[in-house]
């Protein structure tokens, strides 16, 4: 019997890296990824190798509660997802934080995300920046 090999179209790697976004799992986000990686924000315009994108994501889960991406929704097109959704969080602080956003992942042939490209108002970041 042939082993299986990945597929680049199967999504559900989008579905476990929200969910443990949602956990604040950041060993399962990371496995999640190729180890080669990349994620891109349109505010600033660097490329973050998987260490520092799990390294923010950590900062936003130390100074929160809880997580949730609501209003999801994902078109798929050959290897790519594209979402748009409304990242929000309970903050220790007591404030919530809500950054509406979309985002383009790539899935490599490997079945891990391969890039993201994430676009939102990085004015959102203050909130949690004073939470800081």
């Amino acid at each position: 019997m042939a082993s299986k090999e990945p597929d680049p179209t199967n999504f559900g790697v989008v579905n476990t890296l929200l969910a443990a976004i949602e956990r604040g799992d950041l060993d399962q986000v990371r496995r999640c990824f190729a180890p080669s990686a990349l994620t891109w924000h349109n505010f600033d315009e660097i490329e973050q190798d998987v260490h520092a994108m799990a390294a923010m994501l950590g900062h936003l889960c130390a100074h929160s509660t809880s997580r949730s991406y609501e209003d999801r929704r994902i078109t798929t097109v050959g290897s790519q997802a594209f979402l748009q959704y409304t990242l929000t969080a309970a903050l220790h602080s007591g404030d919530h934080f809500r950054m509406p956003a979309m985002m383009r992942l790539e899935i490599g042939s490997d079945g891990l995300v391969a890039r993201i490209e994430e676009y939102f108002d990085s004015r959102v970041l203050d909130s949690l920046a004073k939470a800081s």
